[in-house]
């Protein structure tokens, strides 16, 4: 049985949201989406992710100090980071960072998440 790979979605547009969890679970991975920073922690304690994908321009808290906070926690966590926005991209953040500027095509996304996570692992019963 393979394993799928948690990703964490922290988007606030219901749209794009929808379009993301559509296309990374029809290529075999578990997805949980927030609506902000605060929730993506939360529910990273709790299930931490295999990655995580991020908009910048959220309420409560934003992508740029979600990844600041996160990355206190867990260096090395793959981040994507989605965004229409230049101004509000991370500045000098450590590990593993790709940053894609919207629109994006859903399949390049799916392969920069292929991309930065290990090979699926097979659970031994």
């Amino acid at each position: 049985m393979i394993i799928p790979h948690h990703l964490l979605i922290a988007e606030d547009e219901n749209l794009a949201a929808m379009a993301l969890i559509e296309s990374l679970e029809a290529e075999g991975f578990r997805v949980t989406l927030v609506h902000n920073g605060v929730e993506a922690l939360e529910v990273d304690e709790k299930d931490p992710a295999a990655l995580l994908l991020t908009d910048m321009r959220m309420p409560v808290m934003g992508g740029g100090a979600l990844i600041r906070t996160i990355r206190l926690r867990r260096a090395d966590l793959p981040i994507i980071v989605m965004t229409g926005y230049s101004e509000c991209l991370p500045q000098e953040v450590p590990g593993r960072l790709i940053v894609l500027r919207k629109p994006y095509s859903l399949s390049a996304l799916a392969g920069h998440v292929r991309a930065l996570l290990p090979h699926r692992e097979t659970a031994e019963h």
